[in-house]
């Protein structure tokens, strides 16, 4: 619970001075976040803690509101743009200094009403969760989509941040201009069509065999070296691309924490108290690393990885092309793991153990999705991917052989 803001005088006056528990994000603080006291006094606003200060002047500052149900209330000003302070003590609504600025006084009004009512939509959802809690289960993946949509997009990129650079310690990569200067004439076109334009994305190549990609909150794609290797066409590695950003804009990730939280805190969270969910997802960088996604949201990936693959006019198929090649390569690795009589009765069984859906499943899946596009002429990539793979052969076989080296 917020503790209520101390006064340095007792009545109300125009000297009276204000404390708030908040945060603030800035780049000199690790992480860049952290917390301290917000002072409000006659025409300044002042944030300190152990690490650093701002102060700037109450004329002239904006206030917004922000996270689950509003809670959050920032403030910031034009003369610090690399500050930006908040905190959730709905107290500061209330505060004489900031009612007496006419700029703001139809706004901290607005927040309060605004509050006020998100109680009662709240309240209204807390009778139907008590009522139902095997809907509440049962609605997870809905659930969380909307509470996603809430948490700060500083959080997201921070946390994106932090389990690449924990990914990177152990893993093998191209430069980063090198692989930026390969990949942008590929990839521009998806970013170009992708409607959501919430996050900055960064692509890395990575020096691993396995035929795949991944991402990580925030715009982090992470491309094998073995993906751009045994890819047919661009139209096969960007396939799997737009399916990787289709994981970010759906902020599968953080759903994916937050269905680890438990009904409590997916409770409180929905009735506007995302703290416990907040923690939560703060400490789970670790967890991104090897995480997989349920059926629903790898289907829900297919499906906005094809709509976002013909927005760019890059061909479809092959998104289909490379899970028919993770087809042959599971009928290999069974075949391998139970011998060719028995590897349909050990298929049979990890498709009904996954929480993936079944590869041919997903391929039936995808060409419906696809057959429903509106049929158009597709880009011509194959000059920039074909420089792609011959610079990425390069690499993998440079900095394999230094690697042998120092070994």
């Amino acid at each position: 619970m917020t503790a209520a803001p101390r006064k340095d005088s007792a009545i109300p006056n125009s000297n009276a001075t204000f404390r708030y528990e908040a945060h603030a994000f800035h780049a000199m603080f690790k992480n860049g976040r952290a917390s301290g006291t917000l002072t409000i006094s006659a025409g300044t606003v002042h944030f300190s803690n152990d690490q650093g200060e701002v102060q700037f002047p109450l004329q002239g500052a904006d206030i917004s509101q922000g996270g689950a149900s509003d809670r959050l209330l920032f403030i910031s000003h034009p003369s610090q743009p690399d500050w930006k302070l908040y905190t959730s003590d709905r107290s500061i609504l209330d505060n004489l200094h900031l009612r007496a600025l006419p700029a703001l006084q139809q706004r901290l009004q607005k927040a309060k009403n605004r509050h006020r009512l998100n109680w009662s939509i709240f309240a209204a959802v807390l009778a139907c969760i008590v009522a139902l809690p095997l809907g509440l289960i049962l609605g997870m993946d809905s659930i969380t989509g909307v509470l996603a949509r809430h948490v700060p997009l500083e959080w997201e990129q921070q946390l994106g941040d932090t389990a690449f650079k924990q990914f990177k310690v152990n893993g093998h990569f191209m430069a980063d201009k090198e692989a930026q200067a390969l990949l942008e004439p590929l990839v521009q076109p998806l970013l170009d069509a992708n409607p959501d334009k919430r996050f900055q994305y960064r692509f890395y190549i990575s020096r691993d065999d396995e035929v795949n990609a991944f991402a990580l909150p925030g715009g982090h794609v992470v491309i094998n070296s073995g993906l751009i290797l045994k890819a047919d066409d661009a139209s096969e590695m960007l396939g799997v691309v737009a399916h990787e950003i289709a994981h970010v804009t759906e902020q599968h990730s953080i759903r994916n924490i937050m269905g680890t939280a438990g009904i409590y805190l997916t409770v409180n969270a929905v009735l506007g108290d995302m703290s416990g969910l907040l923690a939560l997802i703060a400490d789970a960088a670790p967890f991104l690393i090897n995480q997989t996604y349920s059926r629903n949201f790898e289907t829900a990936a297919d499906r906005k990885g094809v709509e976002l693959l013909h927005a760019a006019q890059i061909d479809p198929q092959g998104l289909a092309q490379f899970f028919e090649k993770l087809k042959l390569e599971e009928e290999k690795r069974l075949k391998e793991m139970a011998g060719e009589d028995n590897g349909e009765l050990v298929k049979t069984g990890l498709s009904l153990i996954s929480t993936h859906p079944a590869t041919e499943d997903r391929i039936e899946n995808l060409q419906e999705l696809i057959a429903a596009q509106p049929h158009q002429r597709h880009r011509d990539l194959d000059e920039p991917f074909l420089h792609l793979q011959d610079a990425v052969k390069n690499y993998v076989t440079q900095s394999g052989a230094e690697q042998g080296e120092t070994e």
